[in-house]
């Protein structure tokens, strides 16, 4: 080879070398935040499962499963969460459906109502890095938030408003399927009731289900036939029938869980609310921070868990003092000076505190 085109080539090498050493290297993510990045890129998925009572027909008759579903919705628009619902048509469905909403992945699954604690036991163990939420009852196991209200005592209080408005001195209560759960809505009516009217007649009766209307209606109409002018109703949708009743024959109907004031207006004396759009968003958000309480989490008048409704159509025919009155018993039981009872033997000799 001619020496000076020996030279030339030897000159072009060093110099691309030279120039391959001096720039710039790409140096390879380190593993953990690839793996980060990706985590962070993972769609975070909630599923709702509701029991027998399902979600309303519509806006206007929303009740305790729709609660349970706005926090959900809620969780789509804020969090950004992929949501599903799955609503079951019989009891048998429940434990089915906890097992197809943790096997596809979800990470919250939400079950909305006592009826299925024995299912969430049951499937809870089976998968450990699943987050269960259920409503209104208690299952220890260590990946599952127990959500639980003390209806016991925002039923104190519209317990007292009906006490305090009727003309009759005989007020009713009806109630869905017999349980531990629903018997404290009625203990806290009636002690309510009789933290205002010691001889209060409360009349009780039960429809053995959340979703018949004309039940709810028929029960209702019996009270009525019995005397009773308020008829508070912690039954589903059996209490639409209530509510019916008392538009078409001139008395009052007390509603549960949601405001259901506009049913009826001015036929809706007062709504016990319950707010579970709170505690079950609490819950998923927490699952989404990396903060997810498991166990029992109680909500109580100090909590704001439940109260009763601002009385949109209704407060202008309550004396103010009643109000004033019933606020004050909030009060005291916030500070505890009155325990409200849970059971109805208890109710029934309840003695409000001097």
């Amino acid at each position: 080879m001619n020496k000076k085109l020996y030279l030339v080539l030897s000159l072009v090498l060093v110099a691309t070398l030279a120039l391959t050493a001096c720039a710039p290297k790409e140096e390879a993510a380190p593993a953990e935040d690839v793996v980060e990045e990706a985590a962070d890129g993972d769609t975070f998925k909630v599923a709702m499962l509701t029991d027998l009572g399902g979600l309303a027909a519509s806006e206007e008759v929303k009740g305790f499963s729709d609660l349970g579903w706005d926090a959900v919705k809620q969780a789509e628009s804020e969090l950004g969460a992929e949501v599903t619902l799955l609503e079951a048509k019989e009891l048998a469905d429940l434990e089915p459906n906890l097992i197809k909403m943790a096997s596809e992945g979800y990470d919250v699954v939400v079950g909305v109502g006592y009826l299925f604690t024995d299912a969430m036991n049951a499937v809870a163990p089976q998968y450990p890095d699943t987050k269960f939420i259920i409503v209104d009852s208690t299952v220890d196991q260590p990946n599952v938030a127990s959500l639980v209200f003390a209806e016991e005592q925002g039923s104190f209080l519209v317990g007292a408003i009906a006490a305090g408005m009727s003309q009759t001195g005989t007020i009713g209560f009806i109630g869905g399927m017999e349980s531990a759960l629903i018997e404290k809505f009625e203990a806290g009516y009636i002690a309510g009731a009789r933290a205002i009217n010691p001889d209060i007649k409360v009349l009780s009766g039960y429809t053995g289900n959340f979703t018949d209307v004309a039940a709810g209606k028929e029960l209702t109409l019996t009270q009525y036939g019995q005397g009773a002018d308020i008829v508070y109703a912690a039954a589903g949708s059996c209490g639409l029938g209530t509510i019916e009743a008392a538009k078409d024959n001139g008395f009052y109907a007390i509603g549960v869980d949601t405001n259901q004031d506009g049913i009826a207006p001015g036929s809706v004396l007062t709504s016990m609310l319950k707010h579970v759009e709170v505690a079950v968003f609490n819950s998923i958000k927490g699952a989404y921070e990396g903060n997810f309480v498991t166990g029992i989490t109680t909500y109580d008048l100090a909590a704001g868990g439940v109260g009763y409704s601002p009385m949109e159509y209704t407060k202008d025919v309550v004396p103010a003092d009643l109000l004033t009155t019933v606020d004050g018993l909030a009060t005291r039981i916030i500070n505890g000076e009155i325990v409200v009872p849970t059971t109805v033997e208890e109710a029934n000799t309840f003695v409000l505190p001097e």
